[in-house]
């Protein structure tokens, strides 16, 4: 065994030490208790056997120090061990280096892989209580995952029983004016209580009232952090600036968290009120909008998706012209972002402990190989010896 296997050997005895000796003093105490018993059926009073058992298994104190001995941890042994490995290095600088550089690649490539893999399946959502949030679609014959009309999303809002607020959002872009003339930028639609939904608050300026989504109030926006640094320099007074989005004007009223994400509709720089003022948002047949709800405590997924699946039959029956073979669709948050990729994840998990062995399993080769070269040389010395003799 080299030195660095018998010190890492010694460093977990260091923790099981407290451990073995409560072991150690059990089985000692057994072992004498049953030497008493023995010499009691042999006809010795116990108090005499019990000091007959004491002499027999010699002075305890002792037993336990040899047995340490045999198998404990000292700190100067550690030490010796340690001014070994470092004596070694210094010796074989090049091995060292290889070795070191092996187990550093192997190392850092399985913490970045994991950290990448708990960031997106283990951790939960940055919003609050994310695993109460699910995102609606409706269904039809060709598939599960569609827009909703806005006259939907209104009687889905109204009717429900087991959503504590329910929101939609619309992630298609705006043309915005600017100086230079138009260009696409990326933003999304969304409802006065998207991110009250989610639990996210603007770092400055306020969110979306309630109400602010209706035909009267004033149109308006919270832009991203990277936006605010980008166009407006972090400065502050870009609250209260007006934007053009796609001809219509909107007032910034606040900037969301630097690490604020909502992978199903990003990139987005504006999140803007949702009217529902245009033509499609007046039609029944007119599907433009996605769903964002928070269920309610103590209301299960199961019993959530039974309601709303139960509203949109009788959007069916009632709308029969708009609203024929579309039916509800409702996944959690989580499933919606990582579902596609989260075989790709764990594919990626297990290329983590791969990597990590391929790098365990090469220092080892480097290590055999070395010990076979100085036991060739060794043996080399050997005959040589031999042959001077002779």
């Amino acid at each position: 065994m080299n030195s660095a296997s018998r010190f890492l050997a010694k460093l977990g005895l260091l923790f099981s030490r407290k451990r073995f000796g409560n072991d150690l003093d059990e089985e000692m105490a057994f072992h004498r208790e049953q030497a008493e018993k023995a010499l009691i059926a042999g006809g010795m009073t116990p108090e005499s056997a019990h000091y007959a058992a004491m002499r027999q298994f010699g002075n305890a104190t002792r037993a336990r120090e040899q047995s340490h001995e045999v198998v404990g941890f000292s700190f100067e042994s550690v030490g010796h061990d340690i001014r070994f490995a470092l004596r070694q290095l210094r010796k074989n600088p090049g091995f060292a280096v290889t070795a070191i550089l092996i187990l550093a690649l192997g190392i850092a490539s399985s913490v970045a892989i994991f950290a990448f893999v708990d960031a997106a399946l283990i951790k939960p959502l940055p919003y609050l209580d994310s695993s109460r949030l699910a995102v609606l679609y409706e269904s039809i014959p060709i598939g599960p995952k569609f827009h909703l009309s806005y006259p939907d999303y209104v009687d889905w809002k109204r009717e429900n029983k087991v959503f504590s607020s329910l929101n939609v959002y619309s992630p298609y872009g705006f043309m915005q004016k600017t100086p230079e003339g138009l260009r696409k930028t990326d933003g999304v639609q969304v409802s006065d209580g998207f991110f009250k939904t989610l639990g996210v608050n603007p770092v400055i300026g306020r969110d979306f009232y309630y109400g602010e989504d209706k035909p009267e109030p004033q149109r308006t926006t919270l832009i991203s952090y990277s936006e605010w640094q980008k166009r407006y320099g972090g400065n502050p007074n870009a609250l209260g600036q007006t934007v053009i989005l796609d001809n219509d004007s909107y007032v910034i009223i606040g900037v969301l968290p630097r690490n604020f994400s909502f992978a199903p509709a990003e990139p987005a720089d504006f999140w803007a009120i949702e009217k529902g003022t245009g033509g499609c948002e007046k039609n029944r047949g007119c599907h433009n909008l996605f769903g964002i709800a928070r269920l309610k405590d103590g209301v299960s997924f199961a019993t959530a998706f039974a309601d709303i699946k139960t509203i949109a039959r009788q959007l069916e029956k009632q709308y029969p012209d708009s609203n024929r073979d579309q039916w509800a669709n409702m996944l959690p948050l989580t499933e919606v972002i990582v579902g596609d990729i989260r075989p790709i994840l764990f594919v990626l998990l297990s290329g983590a402990g791969l990597l990590l062995l391929i790098a365990s399993v090469n220092v080892a080769s480097l290590l055999l190989a070395r010990a076979d070269a100085r036991l060739y040389v060794a043996k080399l010395s050997g005959r040589n010896r031999t042959v001077d003799h002779d």
